[in-house]
């Protein structure tokens, strides 16, 4: 009896340890895809990576990078002083032109090597004079008894469909370039996806985002001591309309995300503010809100969508998102948390919720309440932080767009 005992234990825990790390393993995708994240984070890039679901899993990665005008010192001027401060500041210019140029070199040369693997591979590169274009595009792999590999080709630019991987690489002089010694010559993008599965999960199989469970596994680690708690509230109708966006100080929004009005006259959101003062504790919280994280899609595989960046990092001067769900075709509420740093003395998760329109007003960090555009201050807060500082500290995310909605009854 006891050998049956603990045979099943072992059979139970066994059970338990392939379910844990699932959609990790299926979606590692290719190793020289990470070789190349590991590579731009070593050099000062930021490589962002997503996890999303849409009926089917991808992981996504996505680099920018650039090339600077030709490094060139400050010619003498005869004056040591003057030379000095010159030699600092070129000796700064000459490390970011020379980090600029092995973080587009690392992708250069991993798209060269992914097309010895190709199942096809397109590539065209102009070189004349220091002006550069460069396209990649490469299939990896083939689906068995799935989609086929589909090829669109206009001028230069060529697209592929129905493979697992797929890379993409384009490089483009920048224009009306004046050649200044702090400006770029041109600019690159990067895309990688990684798809495993051809066909889908049926949309009446999946599920709903179930916020009671995913809330049960991450409150204990959003309570843990040195945590601090508090919240701010949205709310807004039709007699309200927001400024558009035009990147001044006194923009309404840090994100705002617009719903169709016939479907959603008023909008009502809820922020919770989880605030740490360690870094070393933040990382800790984040390392395991990331693995409960996964946890939860492990055992939730057919959610009706997800986007998950468990490689983003608290954002300085801005928010990054780490998780959101919003189940665009059957309600209209939404469940996001943000990242967020001031630099290295306050870090701030934030767990936003509610329906109609994403709000998040510019001075989020240091209000209560925000009510068709009055805003209710927390005294406690505005101590430490004035406005201007709450709006510029979250000024790098701005940005409108407008969720559509597709009834499925």
């Amino acid at each position: 009896m006891k050998r049956i005992t603990f045979a099943l234990c072992f059979t139970f825990i066994s059970l338990c340890t392939m379910a844990q790390g699932t959609h990790q393993k299926r979606l590692q995708g290719n190793p020289k895809i990470d070789s190349l994240i590991s590579e731009v984070k070593a050099l000062g890039g930021n490589p962002r990576v997503t996890y999303y679901f849409d009926g089917k899993f991808h992981k996504k990665v996505d680099i920018t990078c650039q090339l600077m005008n030709d490094y060139q010192p400050t010619p003498s001027t005869g004056n040591p002083q003057k030379d000095a401060q010159n030699h600092l500041v070129d000796s700064v210019r000459k490390e970011r032109s020379d980090r600029s140029n092995r973080i587009y070199d690392a992708i250069r040369n991993t798209c060269k090597a992914l097309t010895d693997e190709a199942t096809e591979s397109y590539t065209w590169e102009y070189h004349r004079n220091g002006v550069d274009s460069v396209r990649y595009t490469i299939a990896l792999g083939k689906y068995q008894g799935g989609d086929t590999l589909k090829t669109w080709q206009h001028n230069r630019e060529v697209q592929y469909h129905g493979a697992p991987e797929i890379i993409t690489f384009r490089y483009d002089p920048l224009k009306n370039n004046n050649g200044g010694p702090w400006m770029p010559k041109g600019f690159g993008y990067f895309s990688y996806e990684f798809t495993p599965d051809s066909v889908g999960i049926k949309r009446e199989d999946r599920v709903s985002f179930n916020k009671q469970a995913y809330t049960a596994l991450i409150q204990p680690i959003m309570r843990q001591k040195g945590i601090t708690t508090r919240q701010f509230y949205i709310y807004c109708d039709s007699t309200y309309t927001p400024k558009d966006m035009k990147w001044k100080d006194d923009d309404d929004f840090a994100i705002y995300e617009k719903s169709l009005d016939p479907l959603q006259p008023k909008s009502e959101n809820r922020g919770t503010v989880y605030t740490m003062q360690s870094k070393e504790l933040a990382d800790s919280v984040l390392s395991q809100l990331i693995q409960a994280t996964w946890e939860f899609l492990n055992e939730n595989s057919n959610l009706v969508f997800f986007h998950f960046h468990p490689h983003n990092t608290y954002g300085v001067t801005g928010i990054n998102t780490l998780f959101q769900n919003e189940d665009y075709h059957r309600v209209l509420n939404f469940y996001r948390i943000y990242l967020h740093s001031d630099g290295d003395k306050e870090f701030n998760i934030v767990v936003v919720e509610g329906t109609g329109d994403m709000m998040i007003p510019m001075e989020w960090l240091i209000m209560k309440s925000w009510k068709n555009g009055k805003i209710v201050y927390d005294k406690k807060r505005m101590k430490n932080i004035t406005r201007q500082q709450a709006r510029e500290n979250t000024a790098r995310n701005r940005f409108k767009t407008t969720r559509q909605y597709t009834p499925i009854d």
